[in-house]
């Protein structure tokens, strides 16, 4: 391999849109010390290049490591054990169905002795950056056994942000009782870290939950009292206008329009102040004006106002997004609008679209519902049987 070992560390970190300090934070050391790393002035030793391997997605062969076992057993070391050892390269572990990945994260944890912080942060970005690339049968491979690790090792910011990536996933499952449970189970551990932002987090899945139980008010309500929490720190503005935002959404969905303005205005002007480069925050990615964009394509829909929706929609290129969920997650409210407007051939392009960004985002039943119903409308459509079939919708 032509690069050094700096070269492709740099280019994994900047692949996976990581800044120095969060790469370096999550093996114990600061970012300075990792841009010494990248240039080549200091070389770290194996057990800290395993775990850089684990944060980058990199393999033992990538960085000079003697093969596949000498990373497994670097890994291992930490105290982790085989559950997030099969999350890294190079191992061989099945990834399972997302519903079944929910039961057993909640009712099935393996079990787990205490491990080191860096390992567990460690596994946790790495954890966030497969559901963020919309992967979610891998995740499989590491959250269960992060969570078990966690809380053996009683690092509740890490359990709370792991239950939140659970809560999520069974969101996107329509499992909803058991989205409500890892939503409780966030808090929970949350409110035990003293972190406003950790505890928003949180909130914000317990307020998706509520809202798709059609629980709309108490959904606002959660997620404001939340909001009403945080400061004037970048993270904490951050999480406020994320919150917002899903209370806008919450809003627009019991037709209340007033409110649904107020909210997302109020979220767009936290967005001006806080706006950055590419600060990654949670999942689903990052808060910003592109983010209150998105946003506003599906609060607009919600009200019954697609001109409008699909006018925010223009106003975003999705590759400008920070992932593959979120550019997924546009393409499918874009793709409701187009049929909304019954305007078939567009909306199954934007499913398309979303096929191309995030495969496994197609499989959700949201996507595979809309598919079905533009099938049963255009049989005819060049492609369109095809494309329902392979996400594994109803013919």
């Amino acid at each position: 391999m032509g690069d050094s070992l700096g070269d492709v560390l740099r280019q994994a970190r900047n692949a996976k849109r990581l800044s120095q300090g969060e790469v370096g934070n999550a093996v114990g050391y600061s970012g300075s010390w990792l841009s010494r790393v990248e240039t080549g002035k200091i070389q770290p030793d194996d057990d800290t290049l395993g775990s850089l391997c684990g944060v980058l997605d990199l393999t033992a062969a990538d960085v000079g490591l003697e093969g596949d076992d000498v990373h497994r057993r670097k890994v291992l070391s930490l105290g982790l054990g085989v559950g997030i050892a099969a999350a890294l390269p190079g191992t061989a572990s099945a990834a399972v169905d997302p519903k079944e990945l929910v039961e057993r994260s909640l009712f099935r944890l393996p079990e787990a002795r205490p491990a080191s912080r860096e390992a567990l942060v460690s596994a946790l970005i790495q954890a966030r950056s497969v559901f963020q690339e919309a992967q979610y049968g891998r995740l499989s491979r590491t959250l269960p056994s992060l969570i078990s690790g966690s809380l053996a090792s009683q690092a509740h910011d890490v359990a709370a942000r792991a239950y939140v990536l659970l809560a999520q996933l069974a969101i996107k499952n329509y499992q909803g009782p058991f989205a409500g449970i890892a939503a409780e189970r966030a808090r929970a551990q949350a409110e035990l870290t003293g972190s406003a932002v950790v505890m928003g987090e949180a909130a914000h899945s317990m307020g998706v939950t509520l809202r798709r139980g059609g629980e709309y008010q108490a959904a606002i309500d959660h997620l404001r009292q939340a909001a009403d929490r945080l400061g004037g720190h970048p993270e904490e503005l951050a999480m406020r206008g994320t919150l917002m935002l899903t209370a806008s959404y919450s809003a627009a969905q019991a037709g209340w329009r007033s409110q649904a303005m107020e909210l997302i205005g109020q979220a767009e002007e936290t967005a001006k102040r806080r706006e950055t480069a590419a600060q990654r925050l949670y999942i689903p990615g990052v808060f910003g004006e592109d983010q209150t964009r998105v946003f506003r394509i599906s609060v607009h829909h919600a009200l019954g106002e697609d001109d409008q929706a699909l006018a925010y929609a223009e106003k975003i290129d999705p590759r400008r997004l920070p992932n593959a969920e979120r550019r997924g997650r546009m393409c499918m409210d874009v793709a409701r609008v187009w049929q909304g407007l019954d305007e078939p051939q567009k909306a199954f392009h934007a499913l398309r679209a979303l096929a191309s960004y995030a495969p496994e985002e197609a499989t959700r039943p949201k996507v595979r519902a809309i598919a079905s119903e533009l099938l049963v409308m255009n049989p005819e459509m060049p492609g369109l049987r095809r494309f329902v079939q392979r996400t594994g919708a109803a013919v």
